[in-house]
């Protein structure tokens, strides 16, 4: 045995390897945002979801993030599971390509597959931010296959009908 299995044995072991996991699912998670331009100021992504109801007027339209909820369709306005909403933004916005969901684990997590032409375009992974999967986005990088993700359960981050579109034709070019 090595070094690293030696260490990770034991309830220290599992203590140190579980906050090894969680600090580089965070550092993963900043990456992503500051690549995809999705940085915001950390006192605005913290908050909780506000209320059902949309604010009155909320800046510049696209905004996804923030204590109010956005006057732009998002997630929580659309009146539907979060599933109903990205396959119904998927597919009025991009007719183009073949759209498929599938379920992941028993969370009820999904993931959206992208086809055109015969050819797996995109994968959209929806999931929970308390999931620290990452099988899917590793299968994608082996085969090649453009991969994003969104969570639905996010506080303070709306999923923007703008900012869901921007990301997804991002990842498609």
């Amino acid at each position: 045995m090595g070094l690293f299995s030696d260490l990770l044995k034991g309830k220290q072991g599992e203590q140190l390897k579980n906050g090894a996991q969680s600090f580089l699912g965070e550092a993963e998670k900043g990456f992503q945002k500051l690549f995809e331009g999705d940085i915001q100021p950390a006192a605005q992504t913290a908050q909780a979801p506000a209320p059902a109801q949309p604010a009155a007027s909320y800046g510049e339209s696209g905004d996804s993030w923030g204590e109010k909820m956005p006057a732009e369709e998002n997630q929580y306005s659309f009146g539907g599971a979060f599933t109903d909403y990205f396959r119904t933004v998927f597919e009025t916005e991009f007719p183009a390509y073949t759209i498929s969901m599938e379920p992941i684990r028993q969370k009820g997590d999904v993931f959206f597959t992208f086809t055109q032409g015969g050819r797996k375009a995109l994968v959209v992974e929806i999931m929970s931010e308390s999931s620290a999967s990452q099988k899917l986005k590793n299968q994608c990088a082996a085969e090649g296959v453009p991969y994003l993700r969104f969570y639905h359960d996010h506080a303070g981050w709306w999923n923007t009908r703008s900012y869901v579109v921007r990301r997804v034709t991002n990842a498609l070019r």
